[in-house]
């Protein structure tokens, strides 16, 4: 950013102050600015198909932030989209162990003597 820190704080203290009036009157006894040149994930286009999804082919195992699958560049919005799609796909991989916990029968009669039934998945 060009702005000298100061003007930076000044109009961050003014979006502030704006956005939640009873703050007014309040002193501002530290700020500090942080400049990142290019701080932003940059992808040249025809990139976005390289992009790893939340769900990986690994079991159990999934991705989450802002340089995943989504619909946004690196950002706070694209790091929350991932993350929601990440805890969608964590409530389908327990949807799925439910299903097989389901599909282990176990025949009370059976269970005396061990035997316990496994059925065939597809």
């Amino acid at each position: 950013m060009p702005l000298p820190n100061e003007e930076i704080i000044s109009k961050v203290e003014k979006q502030v102050l704006d956005l939640f009036p009873s703050a007014r009157g309040l002193e501002v006894t530290w700020s500090s600015v942080v400049k990142i040149g290019q701080s932003l994930y940059r992808e040249a286009p025809g990139n976005d198909p390289f992009r790893p999804d939340q769900k990986t082919p690994v079991k159990n195992f999934f991705l989450s932030g802002s340089y995943t699958k989504q619909d946004y560049i690196d950002s706070m919005e694209g790091a929350t989209l991932s993350g929601r799609r990440t805890a969608a796909y964590i409530c389908g991989a327990g949807e799925e162990l439910l299903a097989i916990r389901k599909k282990l029968v176990v025949d009370h009669s059976e269970k005396a003597s061990g035997k316990v039934q496994m059925l065939q998945t597809s």
